[in-house]
């Protein structure tokens, strides 16, 4: 708990006096790590047990009106 206070005390000095300015990357920069991350969990657990996964191919969307 130390170490992350701390961490986050060198943060905000750093910020404040040299002027660093936060960028937000978006919701859609963690959407795209989360599904990277979770396609390579599938794949290397797909690999343990001998498979290897394939891509579908994309199909456009149905919109009924």
């Amino acid at each position: 708990m130390t170490a992350t206070a701390r961490k986050i005390a060198v943060l905000f000095y750093n910020s404040l006096r040299y002027g660093m300015a936060y960028h937000d990357p978006g919701a859609s920069q963690y959407e795209e790590r989360y599904r990277s991350r979770v396609i390579g969990n599938l794949k290397r657990r797909a690999k343990t047990f001998g498979f290897s996964l394939q891509e579908l191919p994309h199909e456009p969307d149905m919109t009924v009106s």
